[in-house]
Order: C-alpha cells, then sequence, then structure tokens
C-alpha cells in the first residue's frame, strides 16, 4: 500500500491525480499548513531581503536579485557585502554534498567575515516551503530529488530570482560564465525566455554496459538496434536478460531511451512536438518506431523477470553484478552504484543506438542535459551572495573537485582530464561529449510539466508485457492532451 492509499478518504488531495495537481500546485503552495494566499503574500512581503518588492517582475513571472550592498567590480560583480551571511541548502542525493560544502570554504576564503551556511537535506519541498511562505528562504538552493519544489508555482509566485546577471558575470577563471558553458545547458533553467536555474551537473544518457564482460564475450558495442537485438539473442542463449529493470525509476529510463532513438531517428522536430504537447506528439512515426523496437526486445525475452516487483537500484545491482548485459541510464549510474561494483567491471557508456541507417542526427548525438537546478529566491536576505556562491561553484577548481567526488560531470568545459580520474564511465562520457559536439539534444515535456508520476506506471506495465506499444503510446498522449488543454497550467514557449 502506497502513502497515498492510506490517506483519508475525506482528503480531498487523496482523490487528485499528478496532472489535477500540478494545475492546483500555486493554490496549494500559498496555502500550506492553513495559510491563506492573502496571509502568504503578507508575509512574504513582511520579508524583505535580496530582490524586494520593487525588484517583481510585472507579470509576477519572478524577480531581479537586488545587489548585496558591497561595491560592485569584476572580481565583485553582483556587489556582495563581504560580512553578510550566505545561507545555502543542497540536496543530499546520488552526489552528495561534500561539493557544496567544498564550495562553502571556498566562498569562505573569499569572504572571511560571512558566516557561510550550507546544509542539506533530502526532503527539499517539506523542509523549504515553510520557509518561503514564512519570508525566510535561504539564499541559495538545490531544488532536486523526488520532493522538489514545483518550479512552475514558484516562478509564477514570483518567488524566484532571475539569473541573467549570473551567466553575464565574469567566471573566476576568465571571460564570462557563459563562455565557459557547455551547449544548451541552459535550456533547462530557462522558462519563457528568462533563466531561472542553474542546472549544475551534466547528464548524458547512455546505454550503459561492462567493457570486461563485453571484452569476455567477445561483443563490439553497438551502434544501432539491430545490433543491440543480437547481442540480445546471443545473451539469451546463456541464460543471460540483455536489459535489468526493476521499478518506475528504472522503467522510465526506457522510455528516454526510446525518445532519444526517436529523436535520433527524426531530427530534434521530434523532441519540439514533445514539448509543445502536440496532439500527434506520440503518433510520430519515429516515437511509433522506437516504442515497438522495445516491444520486440519485451516479446524476445530480453528483459530481466520481475522487475515491476523490486526497486530500480536493486536491478542496478543484479547488472553489475552480471547478471543482466546493459541499462540506460544518465551518467550519475557510477556514483549511484559505486558501492556495489566490483573493481574491474570497467563501466562503460555508448550513444543511444540508431534505429536506421537515415538516422536524421548522426550516431554520435547525444541526449544530454543540465540536472541539479539551483535556484536563488528572491526573497532571500543575500541574493547576491546567492549569485556568489554559484559563480564560485562554475570555477574549474570546484568543478573538477564534484567530478573527482561523484564520477559525473559538471556544465562547465573542459575540466575533466584525459585520464578521467580514473573513471571508466566518466572517461566514456567525456568522449561522448567530445565526439558529439554541437549534435546534442534534449527534451523537457515531462519535467515542466510534471508528468513523470503518470508516466512511469506506463512502462512498468509496457516492460512487464502487461499492455502493448500501441497502448502504452495511446495513453501516453492522453496524458499530454490533458495539459495542453487545461488553460489553467501555465504553458511554457518552445522555439
Amino acid at each position: 500500500m502506497t502513502a497515498r492509499d492510506q490517506r483519508p478518504a475525506e482528503d480531498p488531495a487523496a482523490l487528485e491525480t499528478p496532472l489535477d495537481r500540478l494545475g492546483a500546485s500555486r493554490r496549494r503552495f500559498l496555502s500550506l499548513a492553513g495559510v491563506s494566499a492573502g496571509a502568504a503574500g503578507l508575509a512574504a512581503c513582511a520579508a524583505g531581503g535580496g530582490g524586494g518588492d520593487d525588484a517583481a517582475s510585472s507579470d509576477g513571472g519572478g524577480a531581479a536579485v537586488a545587489e548585496g550592498g558591497g561595491e560592485v567590480s569584476d572580481e565583485n560583480p553582483f556587489g556582495v557585502d563581504a560580512s553578510a551571511p550566505v545561507d545555502v541548502v543542497i540536496f543530499n542525493g546520488g552526489f552528495g554534498d561534500q561539493y557544496g560544502k567544498d564550495a562553502g570554504k571556498k566562498y569562505a576564503e573569499l569572504y572571511p567575515e560571512a558566516d557561510v551556511k550550507v546544509s542539506s537535506t533530502v526532503n527539499i519541498q517539506p523542509d523549504l516551503q515553510p520557509r518561503f511562505i514564512g519570508g525566510n528562504p535561504p539564499d541559495l538552493f538545490d531544488n532536486s530529488g523526488a520532493q522538489s519544489m514545483n518550479t512552475s508555482a514558484l516562478i509564477s509566485d514570483g518567488s524566484l530570482g532571475e539569473l541573467g546577471a549570473l551567466i553575464k558575470a565574469p567566471s573566476l577563471d576568465g571571460g564570462t560564465i557563459e563562455e565557459s558553458l557547455l551547449p544548451g545547458v541552459l535550456v533547462p533553467g530557462t522558462y519563457s525566455g528568462k533563466l531561472f536555474a542553474l542546472n549544475y551537473t551534466y547528464t548524458v544518457f547512455a546505454l550503459w554496459y561492462s567493457a570486461t564482460q563485453f571484452e569476455k564475450e567477445g561483443w563490439k558495442a553497438p551502434a544501432s538496434w539491430d545490433e543491440v537485438m543480437a547481442i540480445g539473442e546471443s545473451a539469451k542463449s546463456a541464460k543471460l536478460p540483455l536489459f535489468a529493470w526493476g521499478g518506475q525509476n528504472a522503467a522510465d529510463y526506457y522510455q528516454e531511451l526510446a525518445l532519444s532513438m526517436a529523436i535520433k531517428e527524426g531530427g530534434k522536430e521530434v523532441a519540439t512536438k514533445l514539448d509543445k504537447l502536440d496532439a500527434d506528439a506520440f503518433s510520430q512515426q519515429t516515437v511509433v518506431d522506437a516504442h515497438k523496437a522495445i516491444e520486440e526486445a519485451v516479446k524476445a525475452g530480453y528483459f530481466m523477470s520481475g522487475g515491476a516487483g523490486i526497486k530500480h537500484t536493486e536491478a542496478q545491482a543484479e547488472w553489475v553484478t552480471g547478471k543482466a548485459v546493459m541499462y540506460p541510464s544518465g551518467s550519475w549510474i557510477e556514483n549511484e552504484q559505486r558501492d556495489v561494483t566490483p573493481e574491474d567491471f570497467k563501466m562503460t557508456g555508448l550513444s543511444t543506438p540508431v534505429l536506421s541507417d537515415g538516422a536524421k542526427l548522426g550516431a554520435a548525438a547525444i541526449h544530454g542535459a543540465a540536472g541539479e537546478p539551483f535556484m536563488v529566491p528572491s526573497k532571500g536576505k543575500n541574493g547576491a551572495g546567492g549569485l556568489e556562491f554559484l559563480r564560485i561553484m562554475l570555477s574549474k577548481e570546484q568543478c573538477q573537485n564534484f567530478s573527482k567526488l561523484t564520477s559525473s560531470i559538471t556544465i562547465v568545459k573542459d575540466t575533466v582530464p584525459e585520464d578521467a580520474f580514473g573513471s571508466t564511465a566518466l572517461a566514456s562520457v567525456n568522449e561522448l561529449i567530445q565526439g558529439a559536439g554541437e549534435d546534442v539534444f534534449t527534451y523537457n515535456f515531462k519535467d515542466w510539466y510534471g508528468l513523470g508520476p503518470d508516466i512511469k506506471p506506463l512502462w512498468t506495465e509496457f516492460l512487464g508485457g502487461d499492455i502493448t506499444a500501441d497502448e502504452c503510446l495511446e495513453r501516453t498522449q492522453e496524458i499530454v492532451d490533458k495539459v495542453r488543454e487545461d488553460d489553467s497550467i501555465e504553458k511554457f514557449d518552445v522555439e
């Protein structure tokens, strides 16, 4: 029984679907813990702090971050008050929190008179929502994890500061911060032309395997789906499943694989239709073809049995201990499975396989996306300090430290050495990025509109063989249609 099932029947929220909650998110944000919308607004007005009421944009869509009161210069582009305390909250998830603490130490070196507080939690929304309502948000927070705050609600309420000044600011390493970034990394945090979130990590979505196992079996890294299926047949003869999966999170990774194959086949316009919530988004031919490809693998028995009954981390543990051959995931996978992966595994990622030789995007194209969104509240007491903390995090020194700690990459270019700090996974990700160049794509509709809770169960059914590809496509389109046709849900512009 889930937590939702255990709620009292008279609780109206117990009857809501995730889509219902999306439309009501802003109202609920203002009414948490019995605080009315009017009272919450008064509390925010009374709080003062960086940004202030005069800084709020006229359309309610965010606010400027006020200068900190210090002298503005190239060394201090946001006018940080050197003695002002700074309050930062890190999401303590797959990347841990040490990188944030280390950035805090650097901030303290630059501003020794400041009281630097870096705290961490896995409960972002429960811990921070009362602070927003009370008018006392942190100066910077990492809005990540299963309990992240609803970004569109925060934007609509004017609770987030715009970050345009950050990317135009001088980098600690020379040039501007914008010039130091990988292609496309600002897109996920940009809402209708305004940057509200700086996504710090760069995730490459790949199909992962053990180079040790492939060498032993004589398998070549597949570039096409046909080659993947050939490995599946070879593995099946050895009674070894091609793919591991477990629970809704792992099932969701296979939708990413399908959509990435569809976009590589049909071009970036496929992703555009998805983000626009088009009425035929999931009847696009390449989207259909990619779902059919996954269905072929399901019918062939290439998926590990019993996946619906275990967690994704358990499935991943099965994979790294040699009980399955491949696994699609973001490049966080090595750090997430570090404690159970054998030393000789040689975890390696390859670019999403193409469906055919006629794929519009090259075989080297990757689904690369920035994640781990850092945000500066418009009502924080030291918004300038929040911006400066981010500027420090974006220095090569701190980015390299992050990669050493997590075997993952940040959004700053050229920070991973050739030896990738001894990580085969990180080395392969670096190679994929270099090989793709500008040929990088992503899509945002699931994150923009909070559709994960609705779509994940469909893929659990699909991978378990309980529904067909056609049924999965039809039901996914129904979810998309419901959002598109609901005028109470703010829609974001797609270029």
